[in-house]
């Protein structure tokens, strides 16, 4: 909560470099929130502040906002290494307003499913205690792009979620 930067280090743990500072302008987060790398080490940060994931590359150099889905506390990325997995997803949290305790609101609690270059393919739930339903999502685990763990601070709780794959298409 304090640093507004992603920070990279080796696999011993030795600092490597950091990108970022406070703000909302390029190269700027506020409360990054959460992180996601994709198996082609794209990284994919929770700007909850600002309300957008932002994409880096492994050199941490910036690629992209997307600004379209709300306001992001966790992201994940589906599947394995690129040779074992299924497609790729992107999924993402809208869990704003940051409010304690946060009460719902009709903007608020959707879970995004995305195409990994931001393309919304589908969201689903809305505020509240039902099953299906959320209260500021804080952690997604996605390695199944079809069945969902999700982890709630303002309802205590963890749900699965069972998406149901989208049928092939048939080809011409």
């Amino acid at each position: 909560y304090v640093n507004s930067r992603v920070a990279k280090v080796n696999a011993r743990g030795e600092w490597i470099a950091s990108w970022g500072s406070l703000g909302n302008g390029p190269g700027q987060f506020d409360t990054p929130h959460g992180i996601a790398v994709s198996p082609a080490a794209e990284i994919y940060v929770a700007d909850r502040g600002n309300g957008r994931v932002v994409v880096l590359d492994n050199d941490l150099n910036w690629k992209a906002n997307y600004t379209n889905v709300g306001n992001p506390w966790t992201v994940c990325v589906s599947g394995g290494p690129i040779k074992n997995a299924s497609k790729q997803y992107l999924y993402s949290s809208n869990s704003g307003p940051d409010a304690a305790p946060a009460g719902p609101a009709e903007y608020t609690g959707e879970i995004y499913k995305m195409e990994l270059d931001g393309t919304i393919i589908g969201k689903f739930g809305k505020a509240g205690k039902a099953p299906g339903e959320f209260a500021t999502v804080h952690g997604i685990d996605c390695r199944d792009p079809n069945t969902l763990y999700t982890a709630e601070i303002n309802n205590w709780r963890a749900q699965k979620i069972v998406l149901k794959p989208l049928p092939a298409k048939a080809s011409n």
